[in-house]
């Protein structure tokens, strides 16, 4: 593995830690800097999620045209800078208007995501970018898995301390990326960059022209719906149908984050070279479908664990669909493809979280019709099917080549 890759592994890595370091925490910051009980806290926290959610919508888009127009060094960097500004921000704020800039600034240099995804489309060959975003994907999961378990510990020194090591990682990547991180897309590839592009619904409308492209973002939309719906749901469910705790809800998600990694790393680079791409993300769809059912249907503790075999498969979608979807577009491209592909995440993971939430208060009340508390997890199942269709209308019967071609 070359130092830049390592790099950008590394960056992914810290940017899921960073964000998980500070969820055990925040709760509490914004409790004491209002000054109220949990109640009016719950409220100003909720908007501070979405705040972040929604700045990573508008701006992922952006980000990535950036990264076309002026190159993927200047543009990561400058938004590792702003992240770790962001840290000490809210590590210092003295109010709730300060931590909500924070938190906006947070999503904004979030959106470096579209930037290093298009960095490793750039310098990894067609053949070989299934293997590399399943490395980026595991980095990914293990963040969110250390993180805030290296949170919660932090926060019993403080609610601010957690901030403070965040924007220290940061700044000490920020200042290793100075030193290793050359430049990915060479001037002659870059693409102007219009006042178009500050428009985050203008890279979906601009690929409509592209029956494979405009398919497989229905696929990824309609499958991070369903992994959303099931996140947002899986501490209710699992404390309402299996008694389950924070201990033994804690320990599950840590067993399906480090399963899941592992799988990206070595389960998916051997299915997709021994299927090929598209066959690979299918089975992932379809394996991911069954997951959902057999979680809906769990009843002991050990129904979530043997079913985790079937995710070990499933998460091979996403390191497939990234590794079809990137041929279908020049090096200049790549920048413009993974902002739309960053906003369409993170719309699905806004609108899934709500979905899974209401659905599963709706089903899981105690005058409701039909008391299901695994409801959600069917929804998901059902949107998965979704992108099932949304991937074979990508297809449209065609074979995606397994080989490189002169656009990628």
């Amino acid at each position: 593995m070359t130092r830049p890759m390592g790099f950008i592994l590394v960056t992914i890595l810290l940017d899921a830690m960073g964000f998980g370091l500070i969820v055990p925490v925040l709760p509490h910051l914004v409790e004491r800097l209002l000054g109220q009980g949990p109640a009016a806290a719950g409220n100003a926290f909720g908007i501070l999620v979405a705040l972040y959610a929604a700045m990573l919508f508008l701006c992922a888009p952006v980000i990535g045209r950036l990264s076309d127009r002026f190159g993927r060094r200047p543009v990561i960097l400058l938004a590792l800078a702003g992240a770790a500004l962001d840290q000490v921000v809210a590590a210092t704020a003295g109010s709730l208007w300060l931590l909500m800039v924070a938190r906006a600034l947070a999503g904004a240099c979030g959106a470096n995501a579209a930037a290093a995804s298009a960095y490793v489309a750039d310098v990894t060959p067609p053949e070989h970018r299934a293997k590399a975003f399943g490395l980026a994907g595991a980095m990914f999961g293990l963040g969110f898995v250390l993180g805030p378990a290296l949170g919660g510990m932090l926060g019993d020194l403080g609610p601010r301390v957690p901030f403070w090591v965040a924007a220290g990682l940061t700044a000490l990547n920020f200042l290793w990326g100075l030193v290793v991180l050359p430049e990915s897309l060479a001037p002659a590839l870059r693409r102007p960059f219009t006042l178009g592009a500050l428009n985050p619904l203008a890279g979906l409308i601009g690929w409509r022209r592209s029956r494979l492209i405009t398919g497989l973002l229905g696929a990824i939309f309609c499958y991070m719906l369903a992994q959303s719906a099931v996140q947002a749901t899986w501490v209710l469910f699992t404390a309402m149908q299996l008694g389950w705790g924070p201990g033994e809800t804690g320990l599950s998600l840590a067993f399906l984050g480090v399963a899941s990694a592992l799988s990206q790393v070595v389960v998916a680079p051997a299915a997709i070279r021994r299927i090929g791409e598209p066959a690979a993300m299918l089975l992932g769809l379809a394996c991911t479908v069954a997951a959902c059912i057999g979680y809906s249907q769990a009843t002991q503790g050990w129904h979530i664990y043997a079913v985790t075999g079937l995710i070990v498969v499933a998460v091979i979608t996403g390191p497939a669909a990234q590794a079809i979807i990137t041929r279908a577009v020049s090096k200049g491209e790549q920048g413009q493809l993974q902002g739309t592909i960053t906003a369409t995440t993170s719309l699905g993971a806004i609108a899934g979280t709500l979905l899974g939430a209401a659905i599963f208060s709706y089903f899981a009340a105690p005058d409701a019709p039909l008391h299901l508390p695994g409801a959600a997890f069917l929804f998901a199942a059902l949107l998965t099917l979704v992108a099932m269709a949304c991937l074979a209308y990508a297809l449209g019967g065609r074979r995606v080549p397994m080989r490189a071609d002169n656009r990628a």
